[in-house]
């Protein structure tokens, strides 16, 4: 029952903690921060001075009242000394009667040396026989039912009535302390209101001061939150001579520098593989990708009839065309999870699994193959139609072992593979003919059924001491088919958005 009821306890807590997460802001605003420090600063020091003026009001007041108190009970005293001892009661009445007739005096009496009462008039206290026994001024507070209900606050001052340095008797002068303490009320209440117009008139002050301080520093959030939507062109069109000066200027050269370095990079994944450009980007501090042994598959491209073709186009024709079909062989190659190693003149060479961890890798290799010739057939029509020469390609697909790594030297090199399997690629690329695809018997073997391949004669491949027996490539299987037409459809509905990703290298 108790755990039970622990865990009830625990899963309210937890509800009510995830409703108030959702109901605090997750931003709030520096402004308002800002105007919230400045406000509670201004409040403690206007209440802390509205404290001090307060006490030191309420203190003058009691000093006055206390000083007026004493210097009325002295002068009574002094008058009412002779008569005290002569036992003149009609002078000793007068004494009194005429204190009465101030409005700040609620009662004033004389006192014999033994306590007797002698002459009064208005309020009179209760005192202790030890109040008419001091040798000097001394105050008591004492308290009356006013007529509203309410108590009123009075201060008897007690003074002793010397003659000739014998004390003969006392005086006691009543005030009233209502009117300080009304004036003290008046006198907070002041102060109080004071304050408050003051604190309002500080909140909106601190709030614009706020708003003018932060404005810089949401320019920069605003600038911020565009760089990293990737609007690299924008700037902060601010000129100032401080500090936040000083920080817009660091951040438009950072702006600067992030533009200049998206179009380094956009280059440069124009002329090389975007997945080495990646890995060399990643770790500048040390450009070296580590050779490996490695098993992949190297597909061989090339257009047959290139030279002659060539020889009856202008220069620009022949850099348009290999860069429209470049295009397309680049595009159908990272569908299939390849990299373009290099174009040799009219030439690409392909690989795969390779930078990416790729288990089918040859099964990807000869898609590709069957993709670029089934996008040839497809440009040979529209070709044909405008009366245009048509392209052909011969293909040679090889799978085994190779090494992956920088060849060139310390300052120009290049990522590529190189092994016996890929030169087994490019010679069978040669023997190939205008639409076909050669692939080598192991191959054929480790893709069977997933292709449909035609077996060709043995050809005699030069630095082979034996003859490779090949197969030819015409298609893969139905089951695989739906995803070769849905790619050979992206290829083509994006050649007119997309640039050329590769510039060709003429060998």
């Amino acid at each position: 029952m108790i755990k039970k009821t622990k865990a009830t306890l625990r899963h309210i807590a937890d509800g009510l903690q995830l409703r108030l997460a959702r109901l605090l802001p997750r931003h709030v605003p520096i402004a308002f921060k800002l105007a919230l420090v400045m406000t509670l600063l201004l409040v403690l020091g206007m209440a802390s001075l509205g404290l001090f003026i307060s006490d030191n009001q309420n203190r003058l007041i009691r000093t006055q009242l206390h000083d007026f108190g004493s210097s009325m009970a002295l002068q009574l005293a002094k008058q009412a000394s002779e008569p005290i001892l002569s036992e003149n009661s009609l002078n000793l009445r007068m004494l009194t009667t005429n204190l009465g007739l101030d409005e700040k005096i609620l009662g004033a009496g004389i006192y014999g040396h033994d306590g007797s009462l002698l002459s009064a008039t208005g309020i009179q206290p209760d005192l202790a026989e030890r109040n008419f026994q001091s040798n000097s001024v001394t105050s008591q507070p004492l308290f009356r039912q006013a007529t509203d209900g309410s108590r009123e606050r009075m201060i008897s001052f007690v003074a002793p009535a010397t003659y000739q340095g014998v004390q003969v008797g006392s005086v006691v002068v009543t005030l009233s302390a209502s009117l300080m303490d009304e004036a003290a009320v008046r006198a907070r209440d002041a102060i109080i209101y004071a304050t408050l117009a003051m604190t309002v008139l500080a909140s909106l002050l601190a709030y614009w001061l706020s708003r003018r301080l932060s404005l810089p520093i949401h320019h920069l959030m605003e600038a911020t939150r565009a760089i990293d939507r990737g609007d690299l062109a924008i700037r902060i069109d601010q000129q100032r001579n401080d500090e936040i000066g000083f920080l817009f200027e660091g951040f438009n050269n950072m702006a600067a520098g992030l533009l200049k370095k998206s179009q380094v990079e956009q280059v440069f994944s124009r002329y090389v593989s975007k997945n080495v450009a990646d890995k060399v980007l990643a770790n500048l501090d040390e450009v070296r990708l580590v050779d490996r042994p490695i098993e992949a598959t190297v597909l061989f491209a090339d257009i047959t009839g290139f030279t002659a073709m060539s020889e009856k186009l202008q220069p620009s024709q022949v850099s348009e065309l290999l860069n429209e079909y470049f295009s397309f062989i680049s595009r159908a190659c990272s569908l299939y999870g390849g990299v373009v190693d290099k174009f040799i003149g009219d030439c690409a060479m392909l690989v795969f699994g390779v930078l990416e961890d790729d288990t089918d890798h040859a099964f990807n290799a000869v898609s590709c193959a069957v993709l670029i010739q089934q996008l040839a057939a497809q440009l040979n029509e529209e070709r044909r139609a405008d009366g245009r020469p048509e392209i052909h390609f011969r293909i040679g697909v090889n799978c085994g072992a190779m090494l992956a790594g920088n060849l060139g030297s310390e300052e120009r090199m290049e990522y590529t593979v190189v092994g016996d399997a890929v030169n087994l690629a490019s010679r069978l690329c040669c023997e190939a003919q205008p639409d076909q695809i050669i692939i080598r018997e192991q191959l054929y073997s480790m893709l069977q059924p997933r292709i449909v391949a035609q077996a060709g004669k043995t050809l005699p491949i030069r630095g082979k001491s034996t003859p490779v027996g090949v197969y030819s490539v015409q298609d893969i299987h139905r089951d695989y088919q739906p995803a070769l037409r849905a790619n050979l459809s992206k290829v083509l509905n994006t050649r007119t958005t997309q640039p050329s990703e590769r510039t060709a290298e003429h060998a």
